[in-house]
């Protein structure tokens, strides 16, 4: 399942750069006027993904096995909560 939402990931952002700047800077500004929850949404799951990957490095450097598991769990999670509301922006 990891590796499907790496694959997916990959895709959205292929997406993304093949996209012209004129495209790109319009989905921005459209994502944080007209979709401001989404906006902040996504932010959020950002920074959720930068605390547990930071929480995976440390469990990693601890050899704590459960613990690496269940954090590797949440960011897979948080991954695909990410691509569903990146994806939707995108496509519209």
């Amino acid at each position: 399942m990891h590796k499907e939402i790496e694959e997916r990931l990959a895709e959205l952002r292929e997406k993304y750069k093949a996209l012209p700047p004129e495209k790109k800077a319009e989905l921005e500004r459209h994502i944080k006027k007209k979709n401001f929850l989404n906006y902040k949404k996504i932010e959020h799951i950002k920074s959720d993904l930068l605390r547990l990957e930071a929480r995976r490095a440390q469990l990693e450097l601890c050899d704590r096995e459960k613990e690496l598991g269940l954090i590797e769990k949440k960011i897979s999670c948080k991954k695909e909560k990410l691509l569903r509301y990146l994806g939707k922006q995108i496509d519209q």
